[in-house]
């Protein structure tokens, strides 16, 4: 069965305005000078256009007013506009390369769960910087321990995981990550006749 492409998310679009303004400086700053993104439908310059504007006139309408707040609002209108256009640009030059995806600035959409669930699996969470982790629950578990290491490869050496939780449950929301780094995942369980071995690492960019 080939494996499904990966494709932007259009999650953007339901961000509250100065949301929206971080979210515009990242892909700005993110296709700047960038040669895989040489000729985009709309230019990096419209992008940090439109996204100014939308944090200027969302400044200005803090404090209520039916002109400042209509200006707002269409700032937000035109700045949509053009981040989907963009986004439409970098899914076709990704043609489902999630890598490419992210190094624009944009999010990857979640593919559909396996029909069996595997024994341990990581998911982006529903806000930037956030994973949820997940494993096949324990007969006679005593506590979940969730574990994470930064970098390319997974360390060798056990000093070098972070412990970030330990739980009843089996499964935990990490937050606070850093985003677009490289993060490695595993689990161990505490039961009544010992602990486990951990799970195989699994990779996961955090967004």
């Amino acid at each position: 069965m080939p494996m499904k492409k990966d494709r932007i998310v259009l999650d953007f679009l339901r961000l509250p305005k100065f949301q929206k303004v971080v979210f515009g400086k990242n892909v700005s700053a993110q296709m700047k000078d960038n040669p895989k993104f040489a000729t985009p439908d709309v230019s990096v310059e419209e992008v940090e256009t439109a996204t100014n504007l939308l944090e200027t006139r969302s400044v200005a309408s803090i404090n209520g007013g039916k002109e400042s707040t209509a200006l707002a609002n269409q700032a937000e209108e035109s700045w949509d506009d053009i981040i989907r256009k963009m986004a439409k640009y970098v899914d076709r030059i990704a043609d489902g390369d999630g890598v490419v995806i992210l190094n624009a600035g944009f999010n990857i959409a979640k593919q559909p769960a396996p029909a069996s669930r595997p024994e341990f699996s990581v998911e982006l969470g529903a806000t930037s910087g956030a994973v949820e982790l997940r494993r096949q629950a324990v007969e006679g578990a005593k506590a979940y321990i969730w574990q994470y290491y930064i970098g390319e490869t997974p360390p060798t050496n056990e000093e070098s995981w972070v412990t970030a939780h330990v739980t009843s449950k089996a499964s935990v929301e990490l937050t606070g990550l850093t985003p677009l780094c490289k993060y490695w995942f595993r689990s161990e369980v505490v039961t009544i006749n010992g602990i486990t071995a951990y799970t195989s690492p699994i990779m996961q960019i955090v967004i």
